[in-house]
């Protein structure tokens, strides 16, 4: 996780104890200023670190000035951000969980640095909720409190799907070569009901980022279809003679298949369909509650992602690792059986 760092005369100490307090705890940081004591204006130095946010350069932000109010507001000036002044645990904690908040304001002469760093452990380990908060959230934005319904962003919902391949990747003991399965639903990314709104042009974007992020890792992606094709899957004609699967005779459509597996059929190499992977997909994502579990093989682990949407779809992803057997006395690695001799 990448935090953006912000702060004025006022903040300054406070920010760079904090700052350091995130490197030990092995974040990375990126300090948009100040850099001294000497008197500064405050959106000078919130509005490139909130930028930094909604661009996707950063993750989150932590903004401090003498109270904290001037950072706030101009934090909250920028599209995108969500920026909560926090002065105690109870509401650090809530904010992430019920606002989702993105940016954590704090006054350095309202609070001392005990306090500062238990509120920035609370809230870089709390995670939002969604349910019923994703719904509240989404009327802050203007197009929404307006009455208009907002298209998503393609080149965000590329980004957030490279962005959450890479960290399944790198946090599920995947190896090059592995084959993970994909289960999306674009109607779910845009904020509707699973099902109701089929949409190409968000299976190409969400497309996009998957695919560029298994090319740079080596992976191998296949795609479910929906239920009318009985979770069918679209891989390479290459995957299907690699793994031995059964091919089918159907070509996914929006409304029989689903968006991103009519756009896969269309781009993999050589694209086919085939009944199943017959439990042979080492790791997954479902994006959007499509249920890809029937395709995994035994057994498969839940990852938690900081990395947890694609659009409004809540994503999660898994990895699978083999059975363990066994009594009390199977060991399950090398230590273990080199700890059981010395007790010997």
């Amino acid at each position: 996780m990448k935090i953006a760092f912000a702060a004025d005369h006022g903040g300054f100490g406070l920010k760079e104890e904090v700052k350091q307090y995130c490197l030990t705890k092995g974040y990375e940081v990126e300090d948009f200023g100040c850099y001294s004591n000497e008197s500064v204006d405050y959106p000078d130095y919130a509005i490139p670190a909130a930028q930094a946010i909604t661009s996707g350069k950063a993750d989150v932000g932590i903004f401090i000035c003498g109270t904290g109010i001037g950072m706030s507001i101009a934090a909250n000036k920028q599209p995108g951000i969500r920026a909560a002044l926090v002065h105690d645990v109870f509401s650090a904690k809530a904010t992430k969980e019920h606002n989702d908040s993105n940016v954590l304001c704090m006054g350095a002469r309202v609070i001392g640095s005990g306090l500062a760093l238990s509120i920035v452990d609370t809230w870089l380990g709390a995670e939002f909720s969604g349910g019923r908060h994703v719904r509240r959230i989404e009327k802050l934005e203007p197009a929404k409190t307006a009455g208009v319904e907002a298209a998503p962003n393609m080149v965000d919902l590329t980004r957030q799907a490279d962005d959450v391949l890479m960290e399944t990747f790198e946090k599920g003991y995947l190896h090059e070569g592995d084959l993970l399965v994909i289960g999306c639903s674009t109607s779910e990314v845009r904020g509707k009901r699973i099902g109701s709104d089929s949409n190409a042009e968000t299976a190409a974007a969400v497309f996009a980022g998957l695919n560029n992020a298994a090319e740079r890792l080596k992976i191998h992606l296949a795609f479910q279809c929906c239920e009318h094709l009985n979770r069918a899957v679209v891989v390479s004609r290459s995957m299907m003679e690699q793994y031995r699967l059964q091919q089918v005779s159907v070509v996914p459509a929006p409304h029989a298949g689903g968006a991103m597996a009519t756009h896969a059929y269309r781009k993999l190499p050589e694209a086919v369909v085939v009944s199943s992977l017959e439990h042979q997909a080492r790791g997954g994502l479902d994006i959007g509650n499509t249920l890809i579990g029937m395709h995994l093989k035994w057994v498969a682990v839940p990852l938690r992602l900081t990395h947890r949407y694609i659009g409004s779809a809540l994503v999660q992803a898994a990895y699978t690792r083999p059975p363990l057997i066994g009594g009390k006395r199977a060991v399950y690695s090398v230590d273990q059986e080199q700890e059981a001799n010395r007790g010997v």
